[in-house]
């Protein structure tokens, strides 16, 4: 049974926001710091293209670090992260954690989406690292690799499968799966994406997050995934003021995810992922900027023309 949910308040929503950049400027602090690799994603990327910053309706935060940078990420978060402030989830760091890819935690908050009652580990506001491998080539062994990791996904989703998935049948398998030890899907994925990155590949994706519209080149269903090309080298790009990093292939990116980038969406589809409950009772820091002004902005929205000037 869905819990109901919480309609949020524009206000809250901008609160929400300044909370998430909050992590992504740490985030981007300690790869400074320490050389290491990241581009903003998805939502993000395109906020920064078209919105120079987050898209209006938009409630979250996604950045994306090739196996390999995330590694050094997570060993050097354990002694230059602000633990006072934030807390890098994974599987290793939260006993409860379910999920292959990461994320920054802020502390002091709470926010909780419907259907992930079942999952007790540790909740508030969020940003995703999405962690990216190699997929393999050859399209016997990608279809091979897809099938397992989706097995690996869909055991670690049956805690909140067995409630939240619409058909019985499913519900009772998920009953199974969901005493799997989450150590074994976690161990085979991290297996799967190592041994892809033995090598360069034409093609890259997230292995532990599955979704059909989450990835951008598709052949066959099994070959959705992204252009390794569009990741070899970064830029700066402004988002809310400050820069980060995107890849610099970012319009081939961007339009192969979404097609024509700049055609806004109907006010209908311009949606969030409402909460059951949340909490954002904590004092700001974005760099000594002053948090009001930041509150109190209006949203950009560009066209292609302008963004080209």
């Amino acid at each position: 049974m869905q819990s109901e949910k919480k309609i949020m308040p524009p206000e809250d929503l901008r609160k929400l926001q300044l909370i998430e950049l909050e992590m992504l400027l740490e985030v981007d602090r300690i790869c400074r710091e320490n050389a290491i690799e990241y581009f903003l994603s998805a939502g993000t990327a395109l906020g920064a293209v078209r919105h120079r910053g987050f898209i209006p309706w938009d409630d979250d935060l996604d950045i994306r670090m090739k196996r390999g940078e995330f590694e050094k990420f997570s060993q050097v978060c354990k002694t230059q992260l602000d633990t006072e402030r934030f807390f890098l989830q994974t599987a290793d760091t939260d006993p409860g954690y379910r999920w292959g890819y990461a994320k920054v935690r802020r502390k002091g908050t709470e926010y909780l989406r419907s259907g992930q009652e079942a999952i007790k580990c540790v909740s508030g506001v969020s940003i995703d690292i999405f962690i990216i491998d190699n997929v393999p080539d050859h399209m016997v062994v990608r279809f091979l690799h897809h099938v397992i990791r989706r097995g690996c996904i869909k055991t670690l989703w049956s805690v909140v499968g067995v409630t939240e998935d619409p058909s019985p049948l499913k519900r009772f398998l998920y009953r199974g799966l969901r005493h799997v030890d989450k150590k074994i899907p976690l161990n085979i994925m991290e297996w799967l994406g190592k041994r892809a990155n033995r090598r360069q590949t034409e093609y890259v994706y997230c292995i532990s997050f599955y979704r059909r519209d989450a990835f951008l080149v598709r052949r066959r269903f099994w070959e959705a995934a992204a252009r390794a090309e569009w990741f070899k080298e970064k830029i700066e790009i402004e988002f809310e003021g400050f820069p980060f990093f995107i890849c610099k292939e970012y319009k081939a990116y961007l339009e192969g995810k979404y097609g024509d980038y700049w055609k806004y969406p109907p006010e209908s589809q311009r949606t969030l992922h409402p909460p059951v409950s949340y909490s954002l009772d904590v004092e700001i820091d974005l760099r000594g900027r002053n948090v009001q002004e930041y509150m109190e902005h209006e949203y950009i929205y560009l066209t292609k023309e302008e963004c080209e000037e």
